[in-house]
């Protein structure tokens, strides 16, 4: 690979601009071909086949046809602000909206509140039901804006009238401003790194023209792919953080070396060689990581972890050719050599091996504190409850919000979270027996008559369930394990519960049921990976038990501050929710990855210096000075650019930003910054130790 690097840096050093057209011409082709193709994101929801909701799903679609239609539906939820949605100048308002809706060709049936009698809280609240003739994806605009202009005539009268169910009534935000946050937080840090406004804006530059590239060939996928618009901000999240953290990291080598006094060809080429090597290594492990999810056999999972992998795949492909090239054009501008004045204070810092000093002083109690704090901070994991977010978890701005607080203050927190059962039987008595005992249960709100199907899958009768909580409640979901428990006891028949609240629940019963398989896969990956590279037990050890620590006290930030509602309000959220149920899975991937990184470039330093001198204390500081600086500046890019997820409107892009961000504090700043160092200076000599047996063994991997 050094023969290739060092090939590849010459031919750029040659043919600077040539390589730049290349980069472009690649852009270009693939933006093209996107543009011309255009996408085909799925809003599909997520979804596992197998278990037992998926198979009782496909058998209410069967047997019960008729009222298990996949037409869109929305709800329009009615309350009088005074009076009574009973009175007749708010009975004529209601009429006069279905009259307006209807003129909507695309609409079915609207049912008004009097109709489906509904109406509660001393008359005060109702909703009325609009079913239209198209599935979901197949609505258009025009729908929604029939709507809107509707619900003018209930609003006119004093009626608050909100709106939830299929139609997208307000574009939420996805993240794409959070992106821009992010990129100004990046030119800042990088310019403070730096010390250069003009070299600020190249890493910036490259991972612009890498994101671009990935996100029109995901477009351009998504018509083989069923992607989703969350895979698309997540890779997005992730192609911007790692492509302006590997071109820092070879920027930053090309200038120590520079500083060296080796020419711009040299420097260049022991940048492409070292870091580009270390580049390299990195990003392939990222993308392992991010592929890793597929083993645990949950399709969007797998989908989600490949558009991340493309994104780092590119993020790769413009830090080896575009950035090495517009070095090469810079000139002495990107030598490091020219800084602005201003910026040039906050460069002093580092200088005179301040960080790495104060580790080497206070090793063991950096250590002690360090990992006494992961552990402290991991506590409230131990009662995670996954789930995924509602309509309950949106910002009071949004009308679907808004919709959701009345639906419950009306007909309670379990009103969204309906369970569909079937009871597999063809005798009247027996299905009886089932409604009554399910009735009767304290945690049921209501349960109607059971319904015999068409027989078309065998004989079933189904009864629909409202519990008194809602779908990501631990009793809900203790109540759907209860009747499944009860099938086939005592004169019942055998009992399936389904319905998104019990597809949910079995989603994430799976998902945390694979998180100790998928970390456990990481973990020993990671270990071998970094024994063959450092040719040590104890490097890896640290790294992995760092990494573990890390990844515990991320998820249990992330339940107090989600789940257990402490300090909600500095990262916008409107009030206690489940944890996203596949964010752990995804933490695992993406936080080995980056850990992964960040362990390689600031330990791979350390070690060449220490091959050089034998020296581990010099070793430490040298690594910290030169790579930790590096390692330092790009965790805190990863931080800003995740960061700004969190003030997403999108609850699913909020919950990734939130734990990726808490990873990226935890396993950057503390693990990789403090515990590591500081355990490398505890052991000394002992570090590079490696049986001579194992040492033969093991391949060769040179990233340095």
């Amino acid at each position: 690979m050094g023969k290739f690097l060092s090939s590849l840096s010459e031919f750029i050093y040659k043919h600077a601009k040539l390589t730049i057209l290349l980069v472009l011409a690649v852009a270009g082709i693939i933006g093209g071909t996107a543009i011309y193709q255009g996408s085909n994101f799925s809003d599909a929801s997520l979804e596992m086949k197998g278990t037992e909701s998926q198979t009782a799903l496909n058998i209410v679609k069967k047997d019960f046809s008729s009222v298990s239609s996949e037409n869109a539906t929305e709800k329009v939820v009615f309350r009088a602000k005074s009076g009574k949605l009973t009175d007749a100048d708010k009975v004529q308002a209601i009429n006069q909206f279905v009259q307006e809706a209807m003129k909507d060709k695309n609409i079915k049936a609207v049912m008004t509140p009097a109709q489906q009698g509904n109406i509660v809280k001393k008359d005060t609240i109702g909703y009325a039901t609009i079913v239209y003739k198209q599935k979901k994806e197949n609505l258009k605009k025009t729908s929604v804006n029939r709507v809107l202009n509707a619900v003018k005539k209930t609003k006119n009268v004093g009626i608050q009238t909100e709106l939830t169910g299929d139609l997208t009534i307000n574009q939420m935000d996805t993240g794409e401003k959070s992106e821009i946050y992010g990129l100004i937080a990046a030119v800042i840090i990088l310019a403070i790194t730096f010390a250069s406004f003009a070299m600020a804006g190249l890493p910036i530059l490259s991972a612009m023209i890498g994101l671009a590239i990935s996100v029109m060939g995901i477009m351009i996928l998504s018509h083989h792919i069923t992607f989703v618009s969350a895979d698309l901000s997540l890779s997005g999240m992730i192609g911007l953080a790692v492509g302006i953290d590997y071109a820092l990291f070879i920027i930053s080598r090309y200038q120590q070396e520079i500083k060296k006094g080796l020419a711009r060809k040299n420097a260049l080429a022991k940048a492409m060689t070292t870091a580009g090597k270390s580049v390299i290594f990195a990003g392939i492990t990222v993308i392992v990581a991010l592929l890793a999810m597929s083993v645990l056999g949950i399709s969007f999972l797998t989908v989600m972890g490949v558009a991340g992998a493309i994104s780092v795949l590119f993020a790769l492909f413009t830090s080896l050719t575009f950035v090495p090239a517009m070095i090469v054009l810079l000139g002495k501008f990107a030598t490091g050599e020219k800084k602005n004045k201003f910026l040039k204070i906050f460069s002093k810092a580092n200088k005179n091996y301040g960080w790495g000093k104060f580790v080497n002083k206070y090793k063991f109690l950096l250590a002690i504190t360090s990992i006494g704090l992961l552990i402290i901070t991991a506590i409230p994991f131990s009662h995670i409850n996954l789930g995924l977010p509602t309509d309950g978890n949106k910002s009071t701005k949004f009308t679907e919000r808004r919709a959701y607080d009345l639906m419950k203050k009306g007909y309670g927190a379990g009103n969204s979270a309906t369970l569909v059962v079937l009871a597999h039987t063809k005798d009247q008595a027996k299905a009886d027996s089932a409604y009554k005992t399910i009735k009767d249960d304290k945690n049921v709100s209501s349960t109607t008559p059971p319904m015999q199907g068409n027989g078309k899958s065998g004989n079933y009768f189904m009864l629909t369930v409202t519990p008194k909580t809602d779908g990501n409640s631990l009793a809900t979901k203790k109540l759907v394990n209860k009747i499944r428990s009860q099938s086939e006891k005592s004169g019942i028949p055998k009992l399936l519960v389904t319905g998104s609240t019990a597809i949910n629940i079995d989603m994430s019963n799976a998902l945390m049921k694979a998180l100790p398989k998928f970390a456990a896969i990481i973990v020993v990956f990671s270990f071998i990976l970094l024994m063959i590279v450092f040719r040590s037990l104890l490097i890896p050890t640290v790294a992995v038990g760092g990494f573990v620590l890390s990844l515990l006290a991320t998820l249990g930030t992330l339940v107090f501050i989600v789940q257990d509602g402490h300090m909600q309000n500095l990262v916008g959220l409107t009030g206690k929710s489940a944890i996203l149920n596949f964010a752990p899975v995804l933490v695992i991937g993406i936080l080995f990855g980056l850990a992964m990184d960040y362990e390689v470039f600031l330990v791979s330093r350390i070690r060449e210096v220490y091959n050089q001198t034998k020296d581990n204390k010099r070793a430490v500081l040298e690594g910290l000075k030169s790579s930790g600086k590096a390692v330092f500046a790009a965790a805190l890019i990863m931080t800003a650019v995740f960061m700004g997820f969190v003030f997403a409107g999108d609850s699913t892009v909020k919950s990734i930003g939130i734990v990726l961000t808490l990873g990226i504090l935890f396993d950057a700043f503390i693990v990789r910054m403090i515990l590591v160092p500081a355990m490398i200076a505890i052991f000394r000599n002992k570090n590079w130790y490696l049986p001579k047996w194992l040492d033969k063994i093991l391949p060769h991997i040179d990233v340095e």
